[in-house]
C-alpha cells in the first residue's frame, strides 16, 4: 500500500501582533488541515494560537502538543519524541499540518527539536519552514532603535549564568530575561550600559521601560515574553512613547 504523506510546515507567527504575519504564513494557515500548537501545560492558553487564530478557518482542527518548560533533558527528549510521533501519525494519514511558533521558527523554538526528528522520517520536499518576524526586530522597530549599524556586530544571547562576560558588546539582545532580570540589570548598571526592556510586544499588557532599574524588579517577576535591547546610547528615546 502506497502512503501519501501530508506536508509539514513550521510557521513563525511573529511577536504578538496578528498583522505581522507574513503573506506566506497566512496562506499556509488558511490551507492546512491541522494547526499544531505547542503548550507548556495543556490547560494553559497558547499565545501563538491567540496570534494565529484570526487568520485560520473557523473549522480548522487543532492539535495540542505538550512541550514542558523544564531543564530536564530526559523529560524534554520524551516530549519532543512524543510530539513528533503524533505529528507523523497525522502526516502519514495525508493531513497537512502547520506547527505554529512565536517569532521565527529557527530562533530558540521548540520547532527546531521536532524538525530534527521529522527530518529523519520525511523527505525534504514535505517540510517547509516559514520564517516569522522576531521579537528583537519588532522591539527595535517599536522604539525606533536600530539593532546595529555600519560594520557594528550584533550579539543575541539567552540570559544564562555566563551572560556577564558579554555585556560590554556594542549591540546586544538579551532573550529570556525573566529568570534573572534584577541580576542582569545590576551588571548593566555597574558597566554603565543603557538598555530598554520590552514586554509582550503587540499584545495586551505591552510595556516599554527605558533604562529599567534592578530595584524595580526585586519582588515582581517580569513576564516571560520580555527582552532587553542593550546599546551604548539609547538614541530615539525622546521620540518613543513609554507604556
Amino acid at each position: 500500500m502506497t502512503i501519501t504523506w501530508g506536508k509539514f510546515y513550521g510557521v513563525g507567527v511573529g511577536p504578538g501582533d496578528p498583522r505581522l504575519l507574513t503573506l506566506q504564513a497566512v496562506e499556509v494557515l488558511q490551507a492546512v488541515d491541522l494547526v499544531a500548537i505547542p503548550k507548556s501545560k495543556m490547560e494553559r492558553e497558547s499565545v501563538a494560537w491567540d496570534i494565529a487564530r484570526v487568520h485560520c478557518p473557523a473549522n480548522v482542527r487543532l492539535l495540542e502538543l505538550e512541550m514542558p518548560m523544564t531543564s530536564d533533558q530526559q523529560v524534554l527528549a520524551k516530549a519532543w519524541q512524543d510530539g513528533a510521533e503524533t505529528l507523523l501519525n497525522e502526516l502519514k494519514a495525508g493531513k497537512s499540518i502547520a506547527f505554529i511558533t512565536l517569532g521565527d521558527p529557527s530562533l530558540y523554538s521548540t520547532y527546531s527539536y521536532l524538525l530534527n526528528i521529522l527530518q529523519e522520517k520525511l523527505p525534504r520536499e514535505l517540510i517547509t519552514t516559514v520564517p516569522g518576524i522576531t521579537a528583537m526586530a519588532a522591539a527595535a522597530a517599536k522604539v525606533n532603535l536600530p539593532l546595529a549599524t555600519g560594520d557594528e556586530p550584533l550579539l543575541i544571547l539567552p540570559s544564562t549564568d555566563d551572560v556577564g562576560q558579554f555585556l560590554d558588546f556594542p549591540n546586544l539582545v538579551l532573550m529570556k530575561v525573566s529568570r534573572r532580570l534584577p541580576e542582569i540589570l545590576t551588571l548593566l548598571e555597574e558597566r554603565e550600559r543603557k538598555a530598554v526592556l520590552l514586554t509582550r510586544l503587540g499584545q495586551p499588557g505591552e510595556q516599554i521601560r527605558w533604562e529599567p532599574k534592578p530595584q524595580d524588579f526585586a519582588s515582581d517577576k517580569v513576564d516571560y515574553l520580555s527582552l532587553l535591547l542593550v546599546k551604548k546610547e539609547l538614541l530615539g528615546r525622546e521620540n518613543s512613547e513609554s507604556k
